[in-house]
């Protein structure tokens, strides 16, 4: 028996799972420090931990069309104010100040006499502080690596926010949705491959932008698809294969053609449709409390690693490629306190500082309306 779901409602197992697909691509950034004492094939496991990132794309248009959907589709465009303060208070607190942490570092080691080298390039600065960085500005991954994908998740925001009134419009029917996912999955590979590319993690300064406006746009009808389905009879019979489907065809795609750009997508669409089934259930699958901490503090976790790591090397590594395990262990501990304090000390009042903008932004049309018919 499934529990009952409405839109903006909390689905506990997409929670949990962006928890682990953010520890997924942490991982990713510190194997090379594990190579001491991993095998291998552990290491090439670790180094998809990028593969993540396509998740959190699909994951967040599903998500923000969930929240956020119900207004476009009522209001139109004139939601879109109301849309863009409260992502602009979700992303940019943590981002700048992770950000600035990594210039005033920059800044001690010039101060101190050494080189920080290019990769913290204060003339690309003013890019990287409005988050514009990955949409063609640079040739290269530059300060806090990790925020190149918020940078084009910011790039779909500002795109939903002027579509989003359009969007309700989209096909969502049983076969109308899986056969357009297929087809934006294929066109994202025949991209790829057109560009002699094999990968999809392959020059993310020219690649990183459609592939999270293409993975976006697919979490978007994913809702769409899913919350219909849900209403019809047999439904979970109709979504499971649903899943399934989108599986096979991705495994047929990357083993006929090779095109693992293609495969991507399609494999975390049915991942997140999974997801979605599970959080329905009576007792939803990751929902404990610390499977729900790790999602909630996700976005930190995401952010701040990176530098974190390099202050970590810095403090107590000697060699970057044989970090002991309790080091290891000690860094991710540290990942995770720094993350909670982040949260609760900087994402979770600067949210509730948007939920407040944000209301009196949505009703000031209103305001102004009523006052307008009240002098005439």
């Amino acid at each position: 028996m499934s529990a009952a779901v409405t839109p903006g409602r909390i689905l506990p197992t997409l929670t949990g799972l962006r928890g682990f697909a953010a520890l997924m691509v942490l991982f990713y950034h510190i194997r090379g420090g594990m190579t001491g004492f991993l095998p291998a094939h552990a290491i090439a496991v670790l180094a998809q931990g990028y593969l993540a990132v396509d998740l959190f794309f699909v994951l967040s248009g599903f998500v923000l069309w969930w929240t956020y959907g119900g207004e476009f589709r009522d209001r139109g465009v004139r939601a879109a104010p109301h849309f863009i303060v409260r992502r602009f208070a979700r992303i940019f607190p943590l981002h700048m100040a992770i950000l600035s942490a990594m210039v005033l570092f920059a800044a001690a080691l010039i101060v101190s006499g050494r080189d920080p080298g290019e990769h913290y390039s204060f003339a690309e600065l003013p890019a990287h502080y409005l988050l514009v960085q990955n949409w063609g500005f640079g040739d290269r991954l530059a300060w806090n690596d990790p925020a190149w994908s918020i940078s084009t998740e910011w790039a779909a925001y500002l795109l939903l926010a002027g579509t989003g009134g359009w969007l309700v419009r989209l096909p969502r029917g049983a076969w109308s949705f899986p056969l357009l996912v297929i087809a934006m999955a294929a066109g994202l590979g025949w991209w790829f491959a057109a560009t002699g590319r094999a990968s999809i993690g392959d020059d993310i300064p020219a690649t990183g932008l459609l592939r999270c406006l293409v993975e976006f746009g697919i979490g978007i009808l994913l809702c769409q698809w899913w919350t219909a389905q849900r209403e019809k009879p047999r439904s979970a019979i109709i979504i499971h294969a649903t899943a399934l489907g989108l599986a096979a065809v991705a495994a047929l795609l990357f083993g006929v053609t090779g095109s693992q750009p293609a495969a991507v997508p399609l494999i975390m669409a049915s991942i997140v449709i999974l997801a979605l089934q599970a959080s329905t259930a009576p007792r939803p699958l990751l929902s404990g409390r610390i499977a729900q901490w790790l999602g909630d503090i996700s976005y930190a976790v995401y952010l701040s690693h990176f530098f974190l790591w390099i202050l970590f090397k810095l403090f107590f590594v000697n060699d970057p490629a044989m970090v002991h395990p309790a080091k290891i262990l000690a860094f991710i501990l540290l990942t995770l306190a720094a993350s909670h304090l982040l949260h609760i000390a900087l994402e979770v009042p600067a949210r509730r500082i948007a939920q407040r903008a944000g209301d009196r932004v949505r009703a000031a049309p209103r305001t102004l309306f009523a006052a307008g018919r009240s002098e005439t």
